[in-house]
């Protein structure tokens, strides 16, 4: 009976494994690292992982983050350029409306001067002037100067080119070159004409007026005086006349039926004799 022994008690059978969530499996959670790291640091930090290796864990995902990001943003597609595009486009020549290229001076002799500076710089040309006769006046009032001569004053400054106008006041006649005397008409002989063909004959000089007058104190004008011849005139044959749109001619006149007396105003018939007194 003393040698009769018992069998030992089995050992104790181990703890039963105590089961996880799968969320919190550390592969799932290592791949949610990699594919979505947002959502793999937030599962990271729940799972029952060392506060090191969580914060290892984190900033490894925050590096991968920042890798992807970085390079979606380089491998992004550029937009892709046309050879059309590619290739240099000429730029359209624009010219300034405000000062044309000047192709040929127009022609401004004869025009006023106002219109001739109007006409050159439309043309692209600047204008200077001067007074063409042996005056040498100023031109104060542009309209009231034509231009008889015209020639090239070149370039001024760098600027537009120039054009030298010559000119006379508006009702003077050109002088034959620039520079010289004004041809100013000379008064013609109509001394023996008629007053109407005196009247014909003075129209080319451009008198203001022409006013007849009795050569004779004692005999009056009809009211029409054509048929008349001239006995004197004034200005004289040959004078001169400066300005001629301003100047007025007398004609002093006798009837057809009389002669032309010796000096003007005398009278055609003599003085009646007075009566003595009785």
């Amino acid at each position: 009976m003393d040698s009769y022994r018992y069998a030992p008690p089995p050992p104790p059978l181990p703890p039963p494994p105590v089961s996880r969530p799968w969320w919190r499996h550390p592969g799932v959670v290592v791949g949610a690292l990699v594919v979505l790291p947002p959502v793999g640091i937030g599962l990271a930090w729940v799972s029952p992982w060392s506060r090191r290796r969580k914060v290892i864990a984190t900033v490894l995902a925050v590096v991968w983050t920042l890798l992807l990001v970085l390079r979606g943003g380089s491998s992004e597609e550029k937009p892709t350029v046309s050879d059309d595009a590619r290739a240099p486009r000429s730029t359209p020549a624009v010219t300034p409306s405000a000062s044309p290229s000047p192709t040929g001076p127009p022609p401004l002799v004869g025009k006023s001067l106002t219109e001739a500076k109007g006409v050159a710089s439309a043309a692209g040309f600047d204008v200077v002037s001067h007074d063409a006769s042996d005056q040498d006046a100023e031109q104060w009032d542009a309209s009231s100067w034509k231009v008889c001569f015209q020639t090239s004053a070149g370039q001024r400054n760098g600027g537009r080119p120039s054009l030298d106008l010559g000119v006379v006041r508006a009702e003077a006649p050109c002088p034959a070159a620039d520079g010289e005397k004004i041809p100013w008409p000379r008064m013609p002989a109509v001394t023996g004409m008629t007053f109407a063909r005196a009247g014909e004959a003075l129209k080319p000089v451009g008198f203001r007026k022409v006013e007849p007058e009795s050569a004779y104190s004692d005999v009056e004008l009809p009211g029409v005086a054509d048929p008349w011849k001239v006995c004197f005139q004034d200005p004289e044959p040959g004078q001169e006349i400066e300005n001629p749109q301003y100047g007025t001619v007398y004609l002093k006149l006798a009837p057809p039926d009389a002669p032309c007396p010796d000096q003007p105003y005398a009278r055609l018939r003599p003085e009646p004799t007075p009566t003595p007194a009785s």
